[in-house]
């Protein structure tokens, strides 16, 4: 399928928003649980698999989104969650939610302006 929606562009911009937004989500778990003795952050990682789909011709749906629990060290309650590295993280997940989102418009403002010929 290669129109505007199927495109493997449309595709990718598709799940990479689905994986962003799971990190996001991981994001405020993490971080609503710095200070519960034990719990250990979440990380979610799609950018390996997304892109290696990508660039081998493969559908970028069929890509996985992987949530794991990080292996970091542990503070002294066992906790490993960082506040700084998650404040970090989510700002630069917020920043690429951004981009992502700016490259979808644009498409469909491609769209919109075939349709109405100006």
């Amino acid at each position: 399928m290669n129109d505007l929606f199927g495109g493997v562009a449309f595709r990718a911009l598709h799940q990479g928003l689905n994986g962003l937004a799971l990190r996001q989500r991981t994001i405020a778990d993490n971080l609503a649980n710095v200070e519960t003795p034990g719990f250990l952050a979440g990380k979610v990682d799609f950018e390996t698999s997304l892109r290696d789909a990508v660039m081998a011709g493969e559908d970028p749906l069929a890509t996985s989104v992987a949530k794991a629990r990080s292996l970091e060290p542990t503070r002294t309650n066992g906790s490993n969650v960082n506040l700084d590295e998650e404040s970090l993280a989510s700002m630069q997940t917020l920043m690429t939610i951004q981009l992502a989102t700016q490259a979808l418009t644009g498409k469909f403002q491609t769209l919109r302006t075939a349709i109405s010929g100006q």
